[in-house]
């Protein structure tokens, strides 16, 4: 009997045991199935820049689409078989592609296309001008780009999805998104008096801050000296007014105070102004301002000083004399976050910006208007006479002449506020222009009535180099600094908008070591002085020595010298030894602490992971025995 209920708990056990398995199969595949549907587009983004996650601003973008946008993505699979690296950032598009679709409730519609060699679907990607690629000896071609379309039958494309520019994705799948959502692109009216738009006549490109302010905005040149501004322009971006005449600034003024947003790059020394051709160092016009138009928005700026900061200074590589130095130069200045105002759209999100020889902008104070400083040096700041600059003297002269003021210079405001015209004797004089002169006798437009008071809403920035190509854009046409997204920033929350500032400045190809940074900056101000002493030293015993041997002839043998130019000779040597030694010294303490830093680095890079693993294990090997021996002792006590 015992026997055949033993058999027949076995049975049991075994029933059991297939059910369980079959239980935990069906489970198992139930859970994936659950997961893949619920969580296929959930992933951990580990990086500080959260580059792979989706922003708030594209959250905002597809939620409020009022129109339907279609977005065809032309893929070869037989391109993207052959380029293995291509095939993975596929994955990466596509499925950025359908989060768009989901968070957008359909509004976005998400096409996958594949052009054939020689069908209908290639004729379609060659219609858009997409990018193609050789597959084959034959010609046969293959595609990778986006097309997108809204209702209207507006067109944007991204010719080539570059793997490059894959730290960009979200920002040009949005901004394509944005762009097909409304039905037109605001007007930028720029008043130019740099060569940021590029001359035509001299085949000048424009700087890239205008061509990616292009990719969404209608940007239009304006006369320089023009008698009024376009009232269809939803913004006025002034560049280097310099030599503006009284009309232009007083057609500034009017439409600052009919509600049109401003927003004005002026700069106490522009770098890249011209020069002229038989004097390099003599620029034609390095100083630009509107100090009336400034006095009644409750600001000014010296234009004989430039804004200069120790702590902010960029390194740079110059002469000494006829010694090349590497030192820091502190007019030109790298703008880092804690510089920024991050309560303000225009600059919460940016990284690292780049300003050089720019200006200082002090608060005068005004009632009813507002000054808000969006970035400022740090209080290790003074101001420095603008022919200083100018005459390009040895850089470490800078240094230590330096004397900080303790006082956070403003670099870019932003005025909001009431303001009063600085026209109080009522409107100068219209500008002649060509028309005029050569239609003498044609009709002068009427003179729209003067605004004496009115509401403004203007960013000021002290600066007009941050906006040339090497402060924005490496050689290969990728951002160095945030200044591109600064400007376009400032543009689009003039405008109205601000979908996109939070997607600007999430990566950049120059990505500084900001702690290793701060370590050489505490250094170097600690031992600078130092240095440069024991340098002097060492030059002027050189110099001793060298006019000592100069005064030797060098057919007289150092034994035939008197005893006492021997000795002086001598020590001569043992002092440039010595000093030779503790320049060593000091030079070697510089690095000291980001040695130590690479120290500490390489040990949690190599040894830290390890020996947590191995404390890990001993850590749950001792839990374990704990618990076999809390185990044996309950035994044994039951069988007692």
């Amino acid at each position: 009997m015992n026997g055949l209920l033993e058999r027949v708990s076995k049975i049991e056990r075994s029933v059991l045991a297939s059910i369980a398995i079959v239980l935990a199969i069906i489970l198992f595949l139930a859970v994936n199935v659950f997961s893949a549907l619920t969580f296929g587009s959930a992933r951990s983004d580990l990086t500080q820049a959260k580059l792979f996650t989706l922003t708030q601003s594209t959250t905002n973008v597809l939620r409020d689409l009022d129109e339907a946008v279609t977005l065809r993505l032309f893929q070869s699979t037989a391109l993207l078989e052959s380029a293995p690296g291509l095939n993975v950032y596929s994955d990466r598009v596509n499925e950025l592609l359908r989060t768009y679709q989901e968070l957008s409730r359909g509004r976005v519609r998400f096409e996958i296309i594949d052009p054939i060699p020689f069908s209908p679907a290639e004729d379609r990607a060659l219609q858009f001008q997409l990018r193609s690629f050789n597959l084959t000896q034959a010609g046969e071609q293959g595609y990778f780009g986006l097309v997108g379309t809204n209702s209207v039958d507006d067109v944007q494309v991204i010719s080539f999805l570059d793997p490059v520019r894959e730290q960009f994705l979200e920002y040009d799948l949005t901004r394509m998104v944005a762009n097909l959502a409304r039905p037109a692109k605001p007007v930028i009216g720029v008043i130019d008096g740099i060569g940021a738009m590029g001359q035509e006549q001299n085949q000048t490109p424009a700087y890239a801050v205008i061509r990616q302010m292009q990719a969404s905005y209608d940007v239009r040149p304006l006369k320089y000296n023009a008698n009024v501004i376009p009232p269809n322009a939803d913004v006025l971006m002034v560049i280097h007014p310099a030599g503006l005449t009284p009309r232009t600034r007083y057609a500034i003024e009017q439409y600052a105070m009919l509600g049109g947003p401003v927003i004005v790059f002026v700069d106490p020394f522009a770098e890249a102004s011209p020069t002229d051709p038989q004097n390099r160092l003599n620029y034609l016009f390095p100083t630009s301002e509107l100090s009336d138009l400034f006095e009644r928005w409750g600001i000014q700026m010296a234009t004989n000083k430039v804004a200069a900061d120790r702590s902010m200074a960029l390194r740079v590589s110059g002469f000494g004399g006829p010694t090349r130095v590497v030192v820091d130069y502190v007019p030109w200045l790298q703008v880092r976050p804690e510089n920024m105002n991050t309560e303000d759209a225009v600059t919460a999100q940016l990284k690292i910006m780049r300003i050089t020889s720019g200006g200082a902008i002090q608060e005068t104070g005004i009632d009813g208007v507002r000054v808000t400083p969006l970035i400022q040096t740090s209080r290790d700041s003074m101001l420095i006479d603008v022919t200083t600059i100018r005459r390009r003297d040895d850089p470490s002269r800078l240094l230590e002449t330096f004397e900080p003021s303790g006082v956070r210079q403003n670099l870019a405001v932003r005025i909001t506020g009431r303001a009063r015209t600085a026209f109080s004797d009522g409107p100068p004089k219209q500008n002649e222009d060509q028309d005029a002169q050569q239609n003498p006798n044609a009709p002068k437009p009427p003179e729209p009535p003067q605004i004496n008071e009115g509401n403004i809403n203007v960013i000021v920035v002290a600066d007009v180099d941050m906006l040339t190509d090497p402060h924005v854009v490496n050689q290969a046409g990728q951002p160095v600094s945030s200044n591109g997204d600064f400007v376009v920033n400032a543009v689009e929350n003039l405008a109205g908008g601000g979908a996109l500032i939070g997607l600007r400045g999430r990566g950049l190809s120059h990505r500084p070591f900001t702690t290793v940074e701060r370590i050489e900056d505490n250094a170097r101000s600690k031992y600078f002085a130092t240095e440069q002493r024991l340098e002097a030293e060492l030059a002027q015993t050189q110099g001793q020595l060298a006019q000592m041997q100069a005064l030797n002839r060098d057919e007289v043998a150092f034994e035939l010298l008197s005893q006492d130019e021997q000795r002086r000779i001598i020590e001569f040597n043992q002092k440039m030894l010595t000093l030779r030694q503790q320049l060593r010294d000091v030079r070697a303490a510089l690095n000291a602490d980001i040695d130590a830093l690479e120290t500490r680095l390489q040990f949690a890079n190599i040894a830290l992971v390890p020996i947590l693993v191995v404390a890990f294990g001993m850590v749950a090997a001792s839990w374990r025995r704990a618990k076999l021996r809390r185990g044996r002792a309950s035994a044994g006590g039951k069988t007692a």
